[in-house]
């Protein structure tokens, strides 16, 4: 195995053992359960010693565990092949560390990592054992993650291994679209294996998964949900392909769904849940389902955010914001010496990555951030510019911002989870009103904002901005909408409506679907990029 592939498998594995490693004992799990209120797993023995979860800190009030016999299994097979390869992890770290290719010589960090010769060499290896005929309308499942993990990365990476299998028609539709549309077994094999999206939305919102659902494949759900299928993307109304199963009365597709991790209190843009749409036989279905979980989406989310923070250092189009002239002299450098990286000269839709100055990771506020955060692109420090070298540019991750303002706005990370998770804006569902912002206005030193700038931040975050102030007594009922990232049991969790205010005055609206809030909320909702709860 070359270096080069050594290290691909290495990331591989080092994503999958995060994903099974306990959040208490920072341990891999032994007897593992999962939490049904974030699905994270802990080890057995420390589920009655905990009142939080110990990886996102959500209270477990209330909370049941789930047993998979599988994870078990999986976990066993990571241990062994990190048993395996761990001398030569040890021997490729240290090669890695000194920048050097298996022959010895000098290479770019900027150099893709997957070769479409690569990927055609594994796709010959797949064979058509894993499923079955179109007429016995099953298809076997892989036996653990770990033995389809090299298809599953392939899945989620199509745009950079096979871009030919990408391409749109008119209404957006991928060939995959299209195959899982018309029920075309082998073409929907065939695509998969040569690394289409499961993902990818057309220009309507459908993914795939929506496609066959609606369409009543249990096969092809089967089928696509070995492929890393993020299995809760909303389309159109915020409809998640369980709510579609539940419409369409598929109580087989509801039940596998279920059992896969779909969220069975989901609420689409009016604020049904599949659960409240269901039939009585129907939640029943939902129920059981519930209780016999077989796997979670954590793992199809580990590895969706590994792949994109790798495909992310494809083209990386730079838009440097710094007050020292040593950074930006040192960014041209770079530039010159890895044809990966691009400088912007201004704020685009084209900028991947927006470079900032921090002081222990905090970055002050500004436009160009909340521009980032909103945009769902990199944001990160000055510092990965000066570490980053002419044969080395640093990863990333290791230089996002920790905070904006302080350490408790975690906005830049939290925006572009929620773009790897294709969910809505976090002010999906939200009108706004901006009073009496014709002129420009000082927030801070550096945020002057417009009624422009506004609009701009809002609408790309997924919010609707109104020309007239609305009515509170006469909403039309197009607009009487569900916020999808307001707090369940929230002061927000009905409130479609908003008038934002430079400085609130009473008597202020405070109704349930209708608030008035200063600029200040507004913006601090893009700092942490949540839907704050008003003070």
């Amino acid at each position: 195995m070359s270096t080069e592939k050594l290290n691909k498998f290495l990331k591989a594995l080092d994503a999958v053992k995060k994903d099974y490693t306990c959040g208490y004992c920072s341990e891999l799990c032994k007897n593992p359960v999962t939490l049904s209120t974030c699905f994270h797993l802990v080890c057995s023995e420390h589920f009655n010693s905990i009142r939080n979860c110990p990886t996102c800190n959500i209270p477990l009030a209330g909370c049941k565990t789930f047993v998979d016999d599988r994870l078990e299994t999986c976990i066993n097979s990571a241990k062994e092949l990190d048993h395996i390869f761990e001398g030569l992890r040890n021997k490729n770290i240290l090669r890695e560390s000194k920048g050097e290719s298996s022959n010895g010589t000098s290479k770019k960090r900027g150099n893709k990592e997957l070769q479409s010769s690569d990927v055609d060499k594994e796709n010959k290896k797949t064979t058509k054992s894993n499923v079955q005929s179109e007429k016995s309308g099953k298809i076997k499942k892989p036996e653990s993650k770990t033995e389809n993990l090299n298809s599953t990365l392939q899945s989620s990476s199509s745009s950079r291994v096979n871009k030919g299998v990408e391409k749109r028609n008119n209404k957006g539709e991928t060939a995959l679209h299209v195959a899982c549309r018309l029920g075309k077994v082998d073409a929907v094999i065939n695509l998969l294996q040569q690394g289409a999206n499961t993902n990818t939305k057309d220009n309507a919102g459908w993914t795939p998964l929506h496609e066959v659902v609606q369409n009543g494949r249990l096969d092809l759900v089967k089928l696509l949900l070995q492929y890393n299928t993020l299995i809760d993307v909303p389309g159109p109304g915020n409809e998640t392909p369980l709510h579609e199963a539940v419409r369409y009365n598929y109580p087989d597709i509801a039940a596998e769904l279920v059992k896969n991790g779909a969220n069975i209190k989901a609420r689409n843009c009016k604020g049904e849940t599949p659960l409240e749409l269901a039939s009585e036989d129907m939640k029943i279905v939902l129920e059981d389902a519930s209780e016999n979980i077989l796997q979670t989406q954590s793992v199809n989310l580990t590895f969706i955010s590994e792949l994109h923070m790798v495909l992310d250092s494809d083209d990386i189009r730079v838009f440097c914001v710094t007050q020292y002239r040593t950074v930006q002299n040192k960014l041209k450098l770079l530039s010159k010496h890895h044809s990966n990286l691009h400088i912007e000269a201004k704020f685009t839709k084209n900028v991947t990555h927006l470079v900032v100055d921090t002081e222990d990771g905090i970055c002050t506020s500004s436009l160009d951030v909340l521009q980032g955060i909103v945009s769902g692109i990199w944001i990160i420090s000055s510092d990965w510019i000066n570490n980053s070298t002419e044969n080395n540019l640093e990863p990333f991750k290791n230089y996002e911002v920790k905070g904006v303002g302080n350490s408790s706005y975690e906005g830049p990370k939290n925006a572009r989870y929620n773009k790897y998770k294709q969910l809505p804006g976090i002010f999906n569902g939200c009108h706004f009103y901006l009073h009496n912002f014709n002129t420009k206005y000082e927030i801070s030193k550096s945020i002057v904002v417009t009624k422009a700038i506004l609009t701009k931040l809002i609408t790309d975050a997924g919010g609707v901005v109104l020309r007239r102030v609305p009515n509170p007594e006469s909403i039309p009922e197009a607009e009487k909408l569900v916020p999808y990232h307001a707090k369940k049991d929230g002061k927000l969790v009905n409130c479609s409506h908003y008038i934002i205010f430079k400085d609130v005055y009473e008597p202020m609206y405070n109704m349930a679907h209708f608030k008035a809030l200063p600029i200040g909320w507004l913006i601090e909702c893009i700092e942490k990029y949540e839907l704050c709860e008003p003070w």
